[in-house]
């Protein structure tokens, strides 16, 4: 576990962990908060949590095994919201138990027992929860959403429903595509760079620009008051041996996934 207090030990931000039939990841300063579950899910065992088109897998082995995934971490199953993703800035405040969840890209919630689901290959992952006002969020950020500046609009969503200030935030920045091997075309990175106000997220060494996701969000939530923010060096395509990337296996990728959970 990580502490704060710099008197106790210290250890790595993001710890691997094995639940047996599931593999992933845990960003070690939200396990002291005992009212929070996540897990940032890997590939192991061909383990495909989204159906979409065009891919190798079932849809019929989705749901078994995001129950599993639910099971394992001892969340309900019978409420699990999947977010339907749509590459958009819609942020979604769920206030009330429902199966009719709309297109939407980020979910806040502060409703216990209700565990919110994204799935991705290689766009990237947030995970957002404020301790004081009990405030749950995800994010799914593919380059549209991050040019659309959706965990922007999912932490001023947290202050204006929720009171919740910036700072009061901790923030995960889990697996997505490297800088290295996200080559993007020129219109798309001017979008990004306009978004986040910086080419620093840009490597122009090539034929064509390389984009940084991660830093990218992770320069949009500084730049709204975030100040705990935790970014894992995880490349999905530098490690598509443990982790789904779309650009490097396309069709035999499936997607793993950002689950989260107030108990």
């Amino acid at each position: 576990m990580f502490f704060f207090n710099k008197k106790e030990p210290v250890r790595e931000i993001w710890e691997e962990v094995n639940l047996g039939q599931v593999k992933g990841w845990q960003c070690t300063p939200f396990l002291k908060f005992p009212n929070v579950k996540h897990l940032f899910t890997g590939k192991s065992g061909d383990f495909n949590l989204a159906k979409h088109r065009p891919t190798v897998f079932p849809d019929k082995g989705v749901d078994k095994n995001r129950e599993t995934l639910c099971k394992l971490l001892s969340i309900n199953y019978e409420n699990l919201v999947v977010l339907p993703l749509t590459h958009s800035d819609i942020v979604l405040d769920l206030k009330y138990d429902t199966k009719e969840i709309l297109p939407s890209d980020a979910v806040i919630t502060t409703l216990t027992n209700i565990p919110l689901l994204v799935t991705y290959a290689d766009c990237v992952p947030i995970l957002l929860y404020a301790e004081d006002k009990k405030v749950l969020g995800i994010v799914h950020a593919g380059w549209k959403g991050t040019a659309a500046n959706i965990v922007e609009k999912t932490v001023l969503a947290m202050s204006e429903n929720y009171q919740v200030r910036p700072s009061q935030i901790v923030a995960a920045i889990g697996p997505a595509i490297g800088q290295k091997n996200y080559e993007v075309d020129e219109d798309v990175a001017k979008k990004l760079s306009d978004a986040c106000e910086s080419d620093e997220i840009l490597d122009r060494l090539g034929k064509k620009p390389k984009a940084d996701l991660k830093l990218a969000n992770k320069l949009q939530l500084e730049k709204c008051g975030v100040m705990k923010i935790f970014v894992t060096e995880l490349d999905t395509a530098s490690n598509h041996a443990k982790l789904y990337s779309h650009r490097i296996q396309p069709t035999r990728a499936g997607r793993q996934g950002l689950i989260a959970c107030l108990v």
